[in-house]
């Protein structure tokens, strides 16, 4: 959530073109793994054992968002345009 915006940055001069700025599916899968451990860790500490039936649901989450391809639906740089483009399945 700190580096993968600013290499981002670099690499195609935004920080974010996820949701609600856009719909690049690597910053989508971040942001749905971010939240998902965000909301275990939360409901874990406010149910103490019986939350941790939210880490294993965000752990299969993780899995899930893990098992989609890097590269699907991703930036690409068209080197005979020189034009940045966001492709799709």
């Amino acid at each position: 959530m700190i580096l993968g915006p600013i290499v981002q940055k670099f690499a195609f001069g935004e920080f974010w073109t996820g949701i609600p700025w856009g719909w690049d599916l690597t910053d989508n899968k971040t942001l749905f793994a971010f939240v998902g451990w965000l909301l275990a860790l939360w409901k874990a500490r406010q149910l103490g054992v019986k939350g941790r039936w939210w880490v294993v649901a965000a752990a299969i989450v993780l899995i899930m968002i893990y098992s989609i391809p890097h590269s699907v639906m991703g930036s690409e740089l068209d080197y005979e345009s020189m034009k940045v483009t966001t492709g799709s399945i």
